[in-house]
């Protein structure tokens, strides 16, 4: 048994959820508020160390009264800082996702700071830990990845639902991020189907959301 996972993010036209700088910051305040009434209806929030290290994200509620999710960091060499939003706030609880690669002081000092730090072997398998995630009662996520932990949740068939918040902004860059990244697949035979379910015109005029069930 796995965690019932929802995809979010806000993507520009082309698709892009970073521009080249590292840039990512299109929605609207109204989508804001639709994230943060995601982050009060789960029971984790899901990403990368790159998010930590890029954008320093609090992954909290604030925009709405809701109850704070667990933050949950996939950092398999424990890159982020020690002063990270995630590692220094106390308003919600944080559990790094790391593996036997991570410095082993580094370990105890995030660990000394009321943070948990999961040690998933040689390398994080994410089925694993998605299950083990599971039997310790989280049993919906909010994945707000980049494209790469994007990509492996999709690859390894872990993601249930998509919303995607599409931005009236193009930006362009070979070096841009999109909102998948990853090996990709070569055609439409091998690749990923999802089912529109759902989709939402912004009340600024200038955003939609579509809601998507994924299809394995």
């Amino acid at each position: 048994m796995k965690p019932y996972v929802i995809l979010c993010a806000a993507e520009t036209i082309d698709g892009k959820i970073a521009s080249k700088t590292g840039f990512s910051k299109f929605s609207c305040l109204q989508d804001l508020k639709r994230l943060h009434i995601l982050r009060a209806n789960v029971d984790a929030v899901l990403v990368g160390a790159n998010t930590i290290i890029n954008d320093n994200p609090l992954l909290t509620v604030r925009l709405i009264d809701g109850r704070n999710p667990i933050r949950i960091v996939i950092d398999e060499l424990l890159r982020i800082p020690l002063n990270a939003n995630v590692i220094i706030d106390r308003s919600a609880k944080t559990i790094v996702v790391t593996s036997n690669k991570a410095l082993k002081e580094k370990i105890s000092k995030i660990r000394s700071m009321d943070v948990e730090v999961l040690i998933m072997g040689e390398s994080i398998n994410l089925k694993n830990l998605m299950e083990k995630l599971y039997e310790n009662g989280i049993r919906k996520i909010l994945l707000e990845g980049g494209g790469i932990l994007n990509w492996y949740m999709l690859y390894h068939k872990l993601v249930d639902e998509l919303h995607i918040t599409i931005t009236p902004y193009i930006l362009g860059g070979d070096n841009a991020i999109s909102l998948v990244r990853g090996e990709g697949f070569s055609n439409l035979d091998d690749c990923i189907k999802a089912k529109l379910i759902d989709y939402k015109i912004c009340s600024c005029g200038g955003e939609i959301v579509l809601i998507y069930k994924v299809m394995y």
